[in-house]
C-alpha cells in the first residue's frame, strides 16, 4: 500500500480548462497578490524568516503554479492565439521580476535579516537561501543609480522578448519547409518505419507520396539513410539555413539582427554590473569560476581529441572511396557514410534495434533500474488530466512507500510541439506551515517518431532510449530532493554547469549489458537482446566518439568567444566567430558559405545556456567520474546509489558540489575518466586535472 496522505492533496492543472482568452487576466490576478505581498513584508518591523521569506515563497509558488502550465502548453500545443497571449503575459511577469529585483526596500529587509540575531537561528538551507537572494539582488543591479536601473530594466525586458522571438523564428522556419517525394526510388535506403511516417505526413495534408520535414526525426532519416545524394543535400541546405538570410525561406524568419542585439545587450548588462563581459557575469554562480578555466577546459579537451577525430574522418573518407567510389565528402555525406560504415563494422542498424525496445518494455526496465539503485517505486496514475491522449502521468514513491512527487510523460512528435527533448517543472518541493508539504511535479517531454506495430506498444531506437534516460535523470534530480524550499530544491540553485550531471549519468546506464537486458524485449518473441547483439551495440558506444566530442567543443568555444570577445557595434559577429572556431579546430570540415548554424542555436540564444554551453561537456566529465564509482562497486549496487542520492542528488543547491563529488568518487574529479569512458588516449603528463 502507498502512503496517499499528501498524494491526493495536490491539485493538478486542468489543461482542458486553460482558455487563452482568460490567461492574461489570471496572471494579472496572481501578480497583484505578489505585488501586495512584497508591500506587506517590507512594512514589517520585526524581520524574520517567517515574516519575510515565507510569505514571498507562498506567493511566488502560486505564480509558478499558474504560469508553468501556460509555458508548457506554449511548447507542446503551440498555436498563434496562445503565442500572442503568452507573450503578453510574459511581459507582465518580466515587469514584476524586474520590479522585485530592483526593490531596494526588500533588499534592505534581507540585509537586516542576514545581519540580525535571528539569522543565527536559521538552518543551513535557510541561510543558503538568504545568501542566494542577496547575491541575486546584486547581480540584478539593485545598487545602480535610478537612471541605470531604468536602463537595466529595459535591457532585461528586451532580452526576454528577443529570446522569445529567436525561438519563434526557429519554430516557424522548421515548420515552414517540407519536401514531397512521389517516386519511391528516390527514397532508397530509408527504413520502412520512417517511410511510413512520411507517407502518413503526406496523407495528413491530402497528398500522395512521402512528405519530409525539418523536424529532426524526419530530417535525420534522410541524412543518415537516404541513398539519393541530391535529396540529402537539399534537406541539409534547408535545415542548416533555418531562420537566416539564406536557404529556401531566406529572410523570412531571419535571426541575424536578433542575435546581434542579444549579444550587444548582454554585454552592456554585464558591464553595467561591473563585469568586463557577459561570460564573467555568467560564471559568478558556476562550478567553473573564471573565463580562463572555461577556455582551458575546452582547449585542452580539443588538443586531446583532435588527432583522433582526424583519424576517424580519414576512416570514413577511405570507406566511402573504397566501398562506394565516393571521392569527395560533402557535409551532407558525412552522417550517411558514418552510418554505412557502422553497419558494415557492427552488423547492426538503429531500425533493427527498434524491435527490441517497445515503449512499455523500456519504461518498465527503466523504472526497475532506478528501483534497484535508489529504492524508489514508480506507478502510473490514470486520474490526472493531460493535454493530449498520448500523455501519461506517473507517481514516484520512496522505499517507505511515501509519495515523493510525479511527472507527466509526453514522448511523441507532434507538429504543434517544440522540437527537442527537455524536462521542466510544474512545481518544486515546498514546506507549508499547514503541514501539507508540496511535492515536486515535472514534465518529461521528447519528440520521438511514433512507429507503431500491430502487436505491441510504440518502438524506440536506442538513441531514443538514451534521450529518455537523460531526461528522466533530470526528473529524478527534481523529485528525489529533500530540500523543501523551492529556491534551492532539486535542480534549483545548483551551479548551472553541473545541472546536466544526473542526466548524463543516466545515459551511461543505457550501455550496460545488465540494463540492456532489463529494458529490451522483442515486440513479437519477447526475447531480450542477445549477447551477440549487445556486444555489437557496445562496440558502437565509442564509434566516432571524437567527432561527437569535437563538435561539442566547437559549439562550446563559439559560445564562450561571442560572449567574451564582444566588440561594440560589430554586425554579424556570431557567424564570423563560429566559422573562425571551426577553421581553428577542425582539420577537414569547413562550413559552406551559406551555412547558418548560429541562427538556430536555441540553447544559447533562447534556452538559458548563453555563455554556458560548455556545461554539457563539463557535466559529462563529472558524470564519467561518478560512473566509475558506480562501476567499481557494481553498476546497480543500491549502497552506491543511496550514497549518491544522499550526498548529491537529494541536497539540491545546499552543498559544495566539488567537495561532495571528491568524497563520493574517492579521488579528485579529472578529465581522465571522461577520456577513458570514450576510449580516448589519456595524457601522460596528466595536465587535464581539474
Amino acid at each position: 500500500m502507498y502512503n496517499n496522505e499528501s498524494l491526493h492533496s495536490f491539485v493538478f492543472p486542468l489543461f482542458s480548462s486553460i482558455d487563452p482568452k482568460y490567461i492574461k487576466e489570471s496572471i494579472q490576478q496572481v501578480l497583484t497578490n505578489c505585488y501586495n505581498t512584497v508591500d506587506q513584508v517590507v512594512s514589517k518591523e520585526n524581520i524574520t524568516w517567517d515574516t519575510l521569506y515565507y510569505p514571498l515563497m507562498i506567493a511566488e509558488n502560486e505564480l509558478q503554479r499558474t504560469w508553468s502550465p501556460i509555458v508548457h502548453l506554449n511548447s507542446v500545443k503551440h498555436n498563434l492565439e496562445l503565442r500572442k497571449v503568452y507573450e503578453e503575459s510574459l511581459l507582465l511577469i518580466s515587469e514584476y521580476k524586474n520590479w522585485i529585483n530592483q526593490h531596494y526596500g526588500l533588499y534592505q529587509s534581507y540585509q537586516l535579516l542576514q545581519n540580525g540575531d535571528s539569522y543565527q537561528q536559521l538552518n543551513i538551507v535557510q541561510k543558503k537561501v538568504i545568501n542566494n537572494v542577496l547575491c541575486n539582488f546584486r547581480l540584478s543591479g539593485v545598487d545602480l543609480s535610478l537612471k541605470r536601473k531604468k536602463r537595466y530594466i529595459y535591457i532585461t525586458s528586451r532580452l526576454s522578448q528577443l529570446s522569445l522571438n529567436y525561438a519563434n523564428n526557429v519554430f516557424d522556419a522548421t515548420l515552414g519547409w517540407s519536401k514531397l517525394i512521389t517516386e519511391k526510388k528516390e527514397l532508397s535506403g530509408i527504413p520502412e518505419g520512417s517511410l511510413e511516417n512520411a507517407r502518413l505526413e503526406a496523407q495528413a495534408y491530402g497528398k500522395k507520396g512521402w512528405l519530409f520535414t525539418l523536424q529532426y526525426p524526419s530530417y535525420s532519416s534522410v541524412l543518415l539513410y537516404c541513398d539519393t545524394q541530391v535529396l540529402r543535400e537539399e534537406l541539409y541546405w534547408a535545415f542548416n539555413t533555418r531562420a537566416s538570410d539564406q536557404g529556401p525561406n531566406r529572410g523570412r524568419w531571419d535571426n541575424t539582427i536578433i542575435m546581434d542585439e542579444i549579444l550587444a545587450l548582454r554585454h552592456e548588462l554585464a558591464q553595467m554590473l561591473g563585469f568586463n563581459n557577459y561570460l564573467e557575469k555568467s560564471l559568478m554562480k558556476r562550478m567553473i569560476q573564471n573565463p580562463e578555466q572555461a577556455f582551458n577546459f575546452l582547449a585542452n579537451l580539443s588538443t586531446q581529441i583532435c588527432h583522433n577525430e582526424y583519424k576517424e574522418f580519414l576512416e570514413i573518407q577511405n570507406f566511402a572511396r573504397t566501398q562506394y567510389s565516393c571521392t569527395s565528402l560533402n557535409p551532407w555525406d558525412l552522417a550517411y557514410y558514418r552510418e554505412k560504415r557502422k553497419q558494415y563494422l557492427f552488423s547492426i542498424t538503429p531500425e533493427e534495434l527498434r524491435y527490441y525496445f517497445p515503449e512499455k518494455t523500456v519504461l518498465h526496465g527503466m523504472f526497475l533500474v532506478v528501483n534497484r539503485i535508489y529504492g524508489i517505486f514508480i506507478k502510473e496514475r490514470y486520474d490526472v488530466e493531460t493535454w493530449h491522449p498520448d500523455v501519461r502521468f506517473f507517481d514516484i514513491f520512496d522505499d517507505e512507500n511515501k509519495w515523493m512527487g510525479g511527472f507527466y510523460l509526453d514522448l511523441y512528435l507532434r507538429e504543434d510541439k517544440r522540437e527537442g527533448a527537455w524536462m521542466d517543472e510544474l512545481v518544486s518541493m515546498m514546506y507549508r506551515k499547514d503541514d501539507i508539504s508540496q511535492k515536486p511535479i515535472a514534465y518529461l517531454t521528447c519528440n520521438f517518431s511514433r512507429l507503431d506495430n500491430k502487436t505491441s506498444s510504440c518502438l524506440l531506437t536506442h538513441n531514443d532510449v538514451i534521450t529518455l534516460f537523460h531526461e528522466f535523470g533530470h526528473v529524478l534530480h527534481h523529485i528525489m530532493t529533500r530540500i523543501d524550499v523551492p529556491e534551492i530544491s532539486g535542480i534549483n540553485g545548483v551551479p548551472w554547469d553541473t545541472v546536466e550531471l544526473p542526466s548524463q549519468l543516466m545515459e551511461k546506464f543505457c550501455w550496460e549489458p545488465d540494463v540492456l537486458r532489463l529494458i529490451s524485449a522483442h515486440y513479437q518473441t519477447k526475447e531480450p537482446l542477445s549477447d551477440y547483439i549487445i556486444n555489437n551495440l557496445l562496440k558502437t558506444k565509442t564509434y566516432q566518439s571524437s567527432s561527437y566530442l569535437l563538435r561539442q567543443v566547437i559549439y562550446g568555444l563559439f559560445d564562450l568567444r561571442i560572449h567574451y570577445e564582444y566588440v561594440l557595434g560589430e554586425q554579424g559577429n556570431a557567424l564570423k566567430v563560429f566559422n573562425e572556431v571551426v577553421k581553428q579546430i577542425s582539420t577537414h570540415h569547413f562550413p559552406k558559405n551559406w551555412e547558418r548554424f548560429p541562427h538556430s542555436f536555441i540553447h544559447i540564444f533562447s534556452d538559458g545556456y548563453g555563455a554556458g554551453y560548455y556545461s554539457y561537456l563539463w557535466a559529462d566529465m563529472l558524470a564519467s567520474n561518478v560512473w566509475y564509482r558506480f562501476k567499481k562497486s557494481g553498476t546497480l549496487n543500491p549502497k552506491i546509489g543511496k550514497l549518491f542520492l544522499n550526498k548529491i542528488i537529494a541536497l539540491g543547491g545546499v552543498i559544495d558540489l566539488r567537495k561532495c563529488l571528491i568524497e563520493f568518487c574517492e579521488h579528485a574529479v579529472t578529465v581522465e575518466s571522461m577520456l577513458r569512458y570514450y576510449d580516448l588516449p589519456i595524457p601522460a603528463d596528466n595536465h587535464l586535472l581539474t
